[in-house]
């Protein structure tokens, strides 16, 4: 109630896709055109460095050499998913039977999550996966870089319809392709980028035959993921969501002085 009384004080609310514009010009009760939308970006540097094109005309992901790595970088949660990747990870073990394939997660862990995270350790024990996993921690900007070009796809299943994304752009911006429930903004980041796959959320086995199906096609992993690369350097960048900040500022302005 004190969110919506106090946001009809505001000229302008800026949200960073239409998925939440829409839900938030619902939530606080306020005309959807007083919700502008600004796509978030990121800090291009160090996502450039060891990449044979900025462009993104070649993808920098190994060819066949190694295991088969699905990655998973978020907060260690439940919100985020991690449970139900180890769910369809242990599907696509059972289906790539003779190959290496290994899942490997990195993200902060809070003392209120440590709970959650004992369990997904038994998970992963109970699966008979201990040899597959390996949560590394936290990383820093550089060991995320590091984190992410060792893989061969991303894939975050959140269980709640996410507004953001982060690390879908740090992902497509290293050509790592993605794996991603169609609900919240992931599904409008695909679009934009071309850089992964949707799946129906909350579906284990739908999680699991899109994964295998891109370790298993290694010229569509390198397209998807050209193409998002190209897309984020493009589009994502820092300077570009504060320029299409400033252009929602400069037309709100625009409006006020006519009126």
């Amino acid at each position: 109630a004190a969110l919506r009384r106090r946001a009809r004080d505001a000229d302008l609310l800026i949200a960073t896709c239409r998925y939440y514009a829409d839900h938030m010009a619902t939530y606080l009760e306020v005309p959807r055109e007083r919700v502008k939308v600004a796509r978030i970006g990121i800090t291009l540097e160090g996502h450039d460095q060891g990449l044979a094109d900025v462009s993104g005309a070649e993808a920098p992901r190994r060819a066949g050499d190694g295991p088969f790595t699905v990655g998973y970088l978020a907060r260690i949660c439940p919100e985020k998913g991690l449970h139900v990747l180890i769910d369809a990870f242990k599907v696509v073990v059972e289906r790539m039977a003779g190959l290496d394939v290994r899942l490997r997660a990195a993200g902060y862990l809070g003392g209120r999550d440590r709970a959650y995270f004992e369990k997904v350790k038994r998970q992963v024990r109970d699966a008979g996966l201990e040899g597959r996993f390996e949560y590394v921690g936290e990383v820093d900007r550089q060991g995320k870089i590091d984190f992410l070009r060792g893989l061969d796809l991303l894939s975050v299943p959140t269980v709640y319809r996410e507004p953001k994304g982060l690390f879908v752009l740090e992902s497509l911006a290293n050509g790592v392709p993605v794996v991603l429930p169609a609900h919240g903004a992931f599904p409008e980041l695909l679009e934009a980028t071309g850089g992964g796959v949707l799946v129906e959320p909350g579906s284990i086995d739908a999680l699991a035959v899109a994964i295998e199906a891109l370790l298993r096609d290694p010229a569509r992993r390198r397209e998807l993921g050209r193409r998002g690369r190209e897309a984020v350097f493009r589009d994502y960048s820092a300077d570009a969501t504060a320029a299409e900040t400033e252009r929602v500022y400069q037309d709100v302005v625009a409006v006020r002085g006519a009126a």
